[in-house]
């Protein structure tokens, strides 16, 4: 061994044991002092031979080690391992690795490992070589990876869209929280496409095929719910690169249900807007040709002198009156801001009167048509209303309950007082309808009935409701019938009468058939072609 090393060896501090053995050569001490984490090399009987810089700066409370200082007086000796380190790798033979927070103001992660050093026979330990790193900087890099990647998580999870991670083979590898939320079934490994209306798939694999080669792509698409529904989305579909290759595929889908919702009732409220500007224009016309009608029928029925003409004289000015409030509901509608007087409106008479108008349509239309109708009255029921517009409304009900039964059926009708309000309602036994359709059906121009619906009788009836201060209810299921519920406010002119007991009733006409159902109060309609 050289002078230099030898007074650099005595500088760091030595024994008189096994130092040569432990330091052959001053290249092999060279090379662990210049080592950036901290060396401390201990001889067989644990003490402390060769330290270097950075291992002194390690050492607790800034303590210079000293030559022949134990392996158990160092800084990283604790309570917590019941025993040396050092002593526990030369009895193992093993090296022992272990992180610690030396005491301390300042915590600094310190990662320790100590080596055991065999001789040239393999059994004999001579000794051990100890390595302690200050690992603080990649503890603080590791919490600022985590925080930025939960930082990134959180973008994505606040994002208004749903973000979904696509393998190469189109199957779901990740979703942010929105896209969860909502689609409790979209689990990691199942394939994308399947949670894609039919008519969209072939836009989505499409649009997933040029991602794979590393283009962007957007359309709009349609969607399946977790109820089945289907639903507008806007998708982006952007490349997934990983060490500079496609990996998978980013999807970006954001619902467009209700925006294109709007849409479409802006475009509705442009052609009612139309209408409601004909309308204006041909109400005026034929009020002032329906003024003179009933002027000159008024004076022929005053004139008149058997009884025969003032009937019919009478039946003309009456449809004339009627015509006449058909017109100013027209411009009510179209106006949507009229003022207008009710009074009491007794919902049994309604349904009555409603059904001896709309039973000769459905006969005049499909006289092989049989429906069978139960009436469930109570007892009188007083809403404030105008008869005339609220008899509109349920001949609207009737008669759409009539033509979803093509094949016939029973159609049920029916009255409830409630605390506020008085209820009657229109149920058939008809195809019914998807959820999807039931939430658009009192918009105006949507209609099921293709050529032969207008598309307006269910929104001019949600209107007439509404300026009633009341609501209009629709339930279905496909396959299981459709019941129209109608609440409006009770009326404050008119008592609530006591229930009485229903007498049987006898009906004009020989397609109808009544009969009394006992303490139910149900009365069975069974109406048939004559």
């Amino acid at each position: 061994m050289s002078k230099d090393n030898s007074n650099r060896l005595a500088e760091y501090g030595s024994t008189k044991s096994n130092t040569p053995a432990l330091i052959s050569g001053g290249m092999w001490k060279d090379a662990l002092l210049a080592i950036s984490d901290g060396v401390y090399l201990f001889d067989r009987r644990k003490r402390l031979v060769l330290v270097n810089s950075q291992g002194q700066l390690l050492q607790a409370k800034g303590e210079k080690p000293l030559p022949g200082k134990s392996c158990c007086q160092m800084f990283w000796r604790t309570g917590e391992w019941g025993k040396c380190v050092v002593d526990r790798a030369l009895k193992s033979g093993e090296k022992v690795e272990f992180e610690f927070l030396p005491a301390g103001e300042v915590e600094s992660p310190v990662f320790v490992t100590v080596q055991p050093l065999k001789g040239e026979g393999g059994d004999v330990r001579i000794g051990a070589l100890v390595m302690a790193r200050d690992i603080s900087d990649l503890r603080r890099a590791e919490a600022e990876a985590i925080a930025h990647k939960s930082f990134m998580a959180s973008i994505a999870d606040r994002s208004p869209d749903e973000i979904y991670a696509l393998n190469k083979d189109g199957r779901i590898t990740w979703v942010n929280e929105r896209a969860e939320r909502g689609n409790p079934r979209l689990l990691r490994g199942q394939r994308f496409i399947d949670f894609i209306a039919p008519n969209s798939r072939d836009t989505v694999n499409q649009g997933l095929s040029l991602a794979l080669s590393g283009k962007d792509t957007q359309a709009e698409i349609r969607a399946i719910r977790a109820d089945e529904a289907n639903r507008d989305v806007e998708a982006h579909t952007s490349p997934l690169w990983r060490e500079g290759e496609v990996d998978g595929v980013l999807v970006f889908l954001r619902d467009i249900t209700e925006r294109k919702r709007t849409q479409e009732l802006i475009s509705q409220s442009d052609k009612l807007r139309a209408v409601g500007e004909l309308a204006a224009g041909v109400a005026h016309n034929l009020n002032n040709s329906l003024t003179v009608i009933k002027g000159r029928a008024q004076l022929l029925q005053m004139r008149a002198s058997d009884l025969a003409s003032q009937k019919s004289l009478k039946v003309i000015n009456e449809a004339v009156e009627d015509s006449s409030k058909t017109l100013r509901r027209i411009l009510d509608f179209a106006r949507r801001d009229a003022v207008q007087e009710f009074g009491p409106v007794e919902l049994n008479e309604l349904i009555s009167s409603s059904l001896e108008i709309a039973r000769p349509k459905w006969h005049r239309e499909s006289p092989e048509l049989e429906i069978k109708v139960k009436i469930l009255p109570n007892s009188p029921i007083y809403v404030n209303g105008d008869l005339a517009e609220l008899r509109e409304v349920l001949l609207n009900l009737i008669f759409n309950a009539v033509d979803a039964m093509p094949d016939g059926g029973m159609m049920e009708l029916g009255t409830l007082g409630e605390i506020d309000s008085g209820c009657f309602w229109v149920a058939d036994t008809g195809c019914g309808m998807r959820a999807e359709t039931v939430a658009r059906i009192f918009e105006p121009f949507f209609s099921t009935k293709g050529k032969r619906g207008t598309g307006l009788g269910l929104s001019a009836s949600h209107g007439i409701i509404s300026r009633h201060g009341g609501e209009i209810l629709a339930l279905s299921e496909p396959g299981e019938g459709t019941r129209f519920e109608v609440r409006l406010p009770i009326s404050d002119k008119v008592s609530r009468l006591t229930k009485s007991d229903l007498t049987q009733v006898n009906t004009t006409g020989d397609d109808t058939d009544i009969t009394e159902r006992g303490e139910e109060n149900t009365r069975e309609e069974v109406v048939s072609s004559t």
